[in-house]
């Protein structure tokens, strides 16, 4: 499973400290020469052709870990996020992190009873909704009932045997549970199946020590988004944000960033307008909106305006809508309840014109159109969204080109509907524009900051009455 270079890397340039697996961005460049090599061996098999991993269930994310053998010999171990052809275990691959034939025992058994059972609840619920008779009808979806909790209590069982495989190892020579890791909560769908927790499992099982690590996309853009063949992206925080720290305890690691949040002058965010009513800001890229978890991310726009104003009231004034922290513009801070209620009425009625202002990836396709994409968590990468069109909110947005050029296009956008990284979302998506807004590190390719700003605000002042409109030009 140990993997040499085929050109050994200079032993000056190797990483004294494991970057974070959480950060965006480029990997060392060690791991960076491991994955190309990798991504090239890729090419030469057949399985993993890139044209047979497009579609809609587009790619899979693959893997590298650089690490040193007991001899001093450095290399690299190769792994893949979940299954490959419904395997678990494939040539040149670490395996998973649980005894497969452990695995199978307990699936393969329960599979058949799982049929069995969805079978059962389809059929009472058919006979439900065919019963005429009340009594009868009810008695029938009291079969029903019963039928979908001993399907779920089954279910659960079942998930129950197989999470208590799962044992993750770190380089203290501990290990610890799924359960235990993910207490008092349940552990998120797929948790510990990614490529970083088998590598790592593999390495501290067989006296390897990692030196660093790199994620790939390999494959179509899937059906979410976001992802871009052969390029690198973090790992996911919904799932290996829990057991990844600690499977790196014992080693000397790069703590995870506290993504996109940056100190801020002591001026900022700059006032565009101010009376009785409210007060109209810019925010900088990396400011948040409103306070956020954890000391460290006290310091936002809302709080700095409440330091400003200097009201009888210290709570006031309160953002009465937020921007995603990458996102740089404007925002309304209303200064008494009866402002801020007028003013949420009006988001609420989505009769507030909003604009926005954005540089992405390459060339759009045509001039304006509309983006009817919904949007959902994705609960097991947050805080990513996705396209859902099952359980996604409705989600709209208007756009219009204002420029191109030879790498990158301006573009106007006009929410009709505020999701979380609506336009992020519809920019990246391969049934939106395609082209994912220059330095997304959630959804493109990452970069000093994201070229996306809220330019302009158009609503009726809460107390005059009168049509307003404010403009923060974009800084890029």
């Amino acid at each position: 499973m140990f993997i040499q270079f085929s050109r050994d890397p200079d032993p000056g340039r190797l990483p004294e400290v494991v970057l974070s697996p959480f950060g965006a961005g480029r990997p060392h460049p060690v791991a960076e020469q491991a994955a190309k090599e990798t991504q090239a061996w890729l090419e030469c098999h057949e399985i993993f052709a890139p044209a047979r991993w497009q579609g809609p269930l587009g790619g899979k994310m693959m893997g590298v870990l650089v690490v040193r053998d007991v001899e001093g010999r450095v290399g690299y171990l190769r792994g893949f996020a979940g299954t490959v052809g419904r395997r678990w275990l494939v040539d040149g691959f670490v395996p998973p992190v649980f005894d497969t034939r452990a695995f199978h025992a307990i699936w393969d058994g329960g599979g058949e009873e799982v049929t069995r059972l969805d079978a059962a609840t389809r059929a009472r619920r058919e006979d439900a909704r065919g019963g005429s008779d009340r009594d009868h009808k009810d008695s029938l979806e009291h079969a029903a009932k019963a039928a979908r909790e001993r399907q779920r209590e089954f279910s659960r069982a079942i998930h129950g045997q197989i999470e208590a495989l799962y044992r993750f190892p770190n380089a203290r020579g501990e290990s610890a549970g799924l359960r235990e890791l993910f207490a008092p909560h349940s552990p998120p769908g797929g948790s510990g199946d990614c490529a970083a927790p088998k590598l790592l499992s593999y390495a501290f099982q067989h006296d390897l020590t990692p030196l660093a690590l790199a994620e790939f996309w390999w494959g179509g853009i899937p059906r979410a988004g976001g992802r871009h063949h052969g390029l690198f992206y973090p790992s996911c925080r919904g799932r290996c944000g829990t057991i990844l720290p600690f499977m790196l305890e014992g080693l000397v690691y790069e703590p995870a960033p506290d993504v996109g949040l940056r100190p801020m002058a002591a001026h900022a965010p700059e006032r565009i307008f101010e009376d009785d009513a409210m007060i109209v800001v810019c925010k900088p890229s990396g400011m948040l909106s409103v306070p956020g978890r954890g000391p460290s991310r006290q310091d936002c726009v809302e709080r700095r305006m409440q330091a400003r104003c200097g009201l009888e009231d210290p709570t006031w004034p309160r953002m009465v809508h937020r921007l995603d922290l990458a996102t740089s513009g404007l925002l309304i801070a209303p200064k008494h309840r009866e402002a801020y209620v007028h003013i949420q009425r009006q988001f609420a009625a989505r009769t507030i014109q909003k604009q926005y202002v954005a540089l992405v990836h390459g060339a759009v396709q045509g001039d304006r159109g509309v983006i009817d994409l919904p949007i959902g968590r994705d609960l097991a990468d947050r805080p990513r969204q996705q396209h859902d069109p099952q359980r996604g909110k409705p989600s709209l947005t208007h756009w219009q080109v204002l420029e191109r050029g030879s790498d990158h296009t301006r573009v106007a956008f006009t929410p009709k509907t505020g999701r979380t990284h609506q336009l992020r979302v519809h920019a990246a998506h391969p049934d939106g524009l395609n082209a994912p807004i220059v330095g997304d590190r959630l959804y493109g390719l990452g970069g000093d900051r994201l070229m996306l700003h809220a330019e302009r605000l158009g609503f009726v002042h809460p107390t005059t009455g009168d049509a307003v409109e404010f403009i923060a030009p974009a800084p890029f």
